[in-house]
């Protein structure tokens, strides 16, 4: 077991309601788990917790997150430290927006890898430019030269997907990683990701409100509402039938193509 998530309740300091609470899910090496909802129905804070993360006085208050059979809750300032990027990477819902837009990719992305290991400055940016063809982007050395305004959407989230995946991590946290782009790029995204995933071993965890990708691309399905999760189970099972009349709502709102949904 990779990762296993017990109990998890999720509290910001000015409620005194918990944002998220009661939710339990298991990861095996190589799977892909999507969690999908309505927003604001907690699916970004629990991937969030999970790299400790939690933006505005978000905590964990109650549960366990066990990680390689550590508890990360226990962690400090320094496993924290040497955990992310290399063991656990988040892919953002626009990596542009993570980016400093004052410096070049290429400054950005080497200093990030030297920091997580002993590489010089050449080597580095070597690995960056590897990294960058494995995710189909021309002229790569060009890209480290841009800025973030310089490159398409598609073009950033790659250069975040590239930068995640750097070293291996044995867990991908994706949150909305394709919702800005086009369908013909998050089609593109969508098979990288995948490709990453089956073909590294690596286990994924993605938020997205898209029940189409979800179909295709995940093993397990955890369906959230209001901080709760109202079903989990494999992913075929959850859609070919569903037993909370919430996610029966989901599944009625997925637009039909010639009488068919696409799901």
């Amino acid at each position: 077991m990779l990762l296993s998530v017990s109990d998890l309740e999720i509290s910001y300091a000015k409620s005194k309601i918990p944002t998220v609470q009661g939710v339990n899910f298991q990861l095996d090496e190589g799977e892909i788990l999507t969690i999908v909802g309505e927003s604001g129905s907690g699916k970004t804070t629990v991937i969030r917790a999970i790299l400790n993360v939690l933006p505005g006085g978000g905590e964990v208050t109650k549960g366990e997150i066990i990680f390689e059979n550590k508890n990360l809750r226990e962690l400090d300032s320094d496993g924290w430290r040497k955990l992310r990027g290399k063991n656990i990477s988040m892919i953002f819902q626009d990596s542009g927006n993570m980016l400093n837009p004052v410096h070049t990719i290429g400054k950005q992305f080497v200093e990030y890898i030297q920091v997580h290991s002993d590489l010089d400055k050449k080597a580095a940016y070597d690995m960056a430019v590897d990294k960058l063809v494995l995710m189909n982007l021309p002229n790569p050395e060009n890209i480290l030269s841009s800025y973030t305004f310089e490159l398409s959407g598609g073009m950033r989230q790659r250069v975040g997907i590239a930068m995640a995946i750097t070293f291996q991590p044995k867990l991908l946290l994706a949150d909305e990683p394709t919702s800005a782009l086009d369908v013909t790029t998050q089609a593109q995204i969508v098979g990288e990701l995948m490709f990453i995933t089956r073909g590294t071993g690596a286990a994924m965890i993605m938020v997205t409100h898209n029940l189409g990708v979800a179909s295709y691309l995940s093993d397990n399905l955890m369906v959230m509402s209001q901080g709760r999760v109202v079903e989990y189970g494999k992913t075929a099972d959850v859609l070919n039938n569903p037993q909370a009349e919430y996610t029966k709502t989901l599944l009625a709102a997925v637009p039909e193509i010639g009488g068919r949904r696409y799901v």
